[in-house]
C-alpha cells in the first residue's frame, strides 16, 4: 500500500523484503552517527519491522514508511511520524537515508511529502523535527521544506556517551 509519494520516491508500509536492507543501513556507522541507535542486529530490526505490521500511520506512536525508489523499487531509506498521545493534532518527523542516497535531493523529497501527508491526510496542526546541530544535511532539508528553526538547546541530549546539543525545527499547518 502507498501512503503518499512525490517525483521519485514511494512511501509504502515497511515488509519482510525490506530487512536485509534495512538492518545493513542502520549498521551504517555514518548512517547512524546522528541517531539513536548504534549498530543493530537482523533481531532487532525483526522485531521492529513486526512492531511497524501492527500500527498505522496516525496513530499516537512512531510510525516508519520504508522509501523506495518510484522507478526501481530499490529501497532507499525511511522517514516516520511520530503523532502524540496526548494531543494527536501534534507529530514529530525523522528521516533516515542510506549512505549511498544522500546529496541527491531525496530527503527534501521526502520530508516535503510526509509534512503534506501530515497536514492533508492526518489533520495535524503542528510538525516538529528534532536534530542535532552538527547533523548540517538535514538541518538543510528541515529549512528547504520550509520548517523553522525555534530552538536550540544546549548539551540537553546524553547521546553514545556524551552531550548533544539538540534543534528543534517546525512547520504549522497555516505556514505558507
Amino acid at each position: 500500500m502507498i501512503f503518499f509519494s512525490s517525483a521519485r520516491l514511494i512511501a509504502r508500509r515497511y515488509g519482510p523484503r525490506d530487512l536485509a536492507a534495512f538492518v545493513a543501513m542502520r549498521n551504517d556507522p555514518e548512517v547512524s552517527r546522528y541517531q539513536s541507535w548504534d549498530g543493530y542486529t537482523e533481531d532487532q530490526g525483526r522485531a521492529f519491522l513486526q512492531a511497524l505490521a501492527a500500527m498505522n500511520p496516525g496513530d499516537p506512536g512512531f510510525f516508519q514508511f520504508a522509501l523506495e525508489l518510484r522507478e526501481t523499487g530499490e529501497y532507499v531509506g525511511d522517514c516516520g511520524i511520530d503523532v502524540s498521545a496526548a494531543d494527536r493534532r501534534l507529530a514529530e518527523i525523522g528521516f533516515t537515508f542510506r549512505r549511498g542516497m544522500w546529496n541527491r535531493g531525496f530527503g527534501t523529497e521526502a520530508v516535503t511529502a510526509l509534512t503534506s501527508y501530515g497536514f492533508e491526510t492526518l489533520a495535524l496542526h503542528r510538525i516538529h523535527a528534532s536534530v542535532d546541530p552538527r547533523n548540517v544535511g538535514s538541518c538543510r532539508v528541515l529549512e528547504k521544506c520550509g520548517y523553522t528553526r525555534e530552538a536550540h538547546f544546549r548539551q540537553s541530549l546524553w547521546d553514545k556517551g556524551a552531550w548533544a546539543d539538540d534543534l528543534i525545527y517546525a512547520r504549522l499547518r497555516s505556514d505558507p
